[in-house]
């Protein structure tokens, strides 16, 4: 059995991974001359930046387990969720967490928090209408095993808050959240991504103490001999409901088994000939974007210990939120140092992605100084990434037509195996775990 993986993201590489395994002779076409795709840390003058994917939640049971297996899992590290809420024209903080000694360590900052006007009374109040429901639905709502949560999946992250909740609620706290977690509005996912982004969060937070990018890294160096960078794959060639392999440069590469693990987007553009039963699905997903900007900086800008800086649309802020990076790992930046990330998002992202770097830089420093005054107008330097699909969104409707897709359709093109997170609740779990189900779906394929 010949086999094809288009893409080096962490699904491509966890189905790479799984088939050579099992003896399989795969090869793996990516387009850029690095792997890790949305999955990626960079390196430069001691600073480690990831400048994709931020995080691990607390139940990534195929990223750990791939952590595990390429030795990497002792180098996973936990930090406090601490987040700062504006709160009349300054901040207060609170460590997101379900985690019961967690919570009992920090009940005084907590009991502060809410004496404060970050979250109003009304809000508050209004919180009691959504709490219940979420902490009933707390384990319906998996990133992989998600089909108990799709009666979810027919209204808004944003009209569910409205509905059990109110406008202050989803204002002062939902809203930032979402567009915190995807880049973009809770008007633009369901109900169930919404809520599945939301209890995942708060379940804790991790990375690699060298980088998020550290798994697709060895990912890739585990499997070196089965992908070639710098090549882009054009067509998936389909002839009579059969793959028979894709085009690279006008000639035909023939493959038994294609694994297109990309987004949706380049997929469709990539396959012409997939039927209705996978193609209307996959016309349903979208995607937030992102001009990723990152200052290095000499000194501390967030107050010690602080992860993030929540700034709700209310705020007119370029950013869903600010995160200092340099508290994931000691690595993360050198001593006395620390790393601004900035997330633009809905509308800024698109336009910023169109400006040159200076003027995306002035902007955001521009932006920051509005909410920390003494952020330097020269930082050490600026790291920017342009993503045009960040995060997978979900929008209503989404995760039904995937689960239908999956039950009924999935091999509706013999040899066509796809990969990606919208098959899942997005997510880099629900990525890997494409990858390593459309493998496994192929060997069992072949046998």
């Amino acid at each position: 059995m010949k086999a094809i993986v288009i893409g080096a993201g962490i699904a491509g590489l966890t189905a790479v991974h799984t088939l050579r395994k099992a003896g399989v002779d795969v090869v793996c076409f990516e387009r850029d001359d690095v792997p890790g795709g949305r999955v990626i840390s960079t390196k430069r003058d001691g600073f480690i930046f990831d400048v994709g994917a931020q995080f691990f939640f607390k139940n990534y049971k195929t990223c750990y387990s791939l952590a595990d297996e390429l030795g990497i899992g002792q180098e996973r590290c936990r930090w406090a969720f601490r987040v700062g809420f504006p709160d009349n024209g300054g901040w207060r903080a609170m460590v997101a967490t379900t985690n019961p000694l967690e919570i009992m360590q920090n009940l005084p900052e907590l009991m502060h928090f809410l004496k404060g006007k970050s979250i109003p009374f009304k809000a508050q109040v209004q919180a009691a209408g959504v709490v219940p429901t979420i902490a009933r639905r707390y384990f319906d709502l998996d990133f992989i095993d998600f089909e108990r949560s799709l009666d979810l999946d027919n209204e808004s992250f944003a009209d569910f808050v409205l509905r059990l909740g109110g406008k202050e609620l989803l204002e002062y706290a939902f809203q930032s959240i979402a567009s915190t977690m995807t880049l973009e509005q809770p008007e633009k996912m369901s109900a169930a991504y919404g809520l599945g982004l939301l209890v995942n969060m708060i379940g804790g937070l991790s990375t690699y103490r060298h980088g998020i990018g550290t798994i697709t890294e060895r990912l890739a160096e585990r499997n070196a001999a089965s992908i070639q960078y710098n090549t882009k794959v054009d067509k998936i060639v389909i002839e009579n409901g059969k793959v028979k392999g894709v085009e690279i440069k006008g000639a035909l590469v023939e493959a038994d088994i294609v694994i297109p693990a990309i987004t949706a987007t380049r997929l469709l553009k990539m396959a012409a000939g997939l039927p209705d039963t996978i193609r209307k699905p996959l016309e349903m997903v979208t995607y937030s974007a992102c001009c990723h900007v990152i200052f290095a900086l000499p000194g501390a800008l967030l107050p010690e210990g602080w992860y993030a800086l929540s700034t709700p649309r209310m705020l007119n802020s370029l950013c869903s939120g600010y995160t200092n990076n340099a508290v994931k790992s000691p690595f993360y930046a050198p001593s006395k140092c620390t790393q601004i990330s900035c997330f633009t998002y809905d509308h800024h992202a698109h336009e910023l992605n169109e400006k040159p770097d200076e003027e995306v830089k002035r902007a955001l420093v521009k932006d920051l100084q509005r909410f920390m005054p003494h952020m330097p107008e020269e930082p050490l330097f600026t790291e920017i990434r342009r993503w045009k699909e960040a995060v997978c969104l979900a929008p209503v409707g989404m995760l039904s037509a995937m689960a239908r897709m999956k039950r009924q359709n999935y091999q509706d093109v013999k040899g066509l195996f796809l990969a990606g997170e919208y098959l899942n609740m997005p997510s880099v779990e629900s990525a890997a775990a494409s990858g390593q189900a459309a493998a496994q779906a192929a060997l069992r394929a072949r046998s």
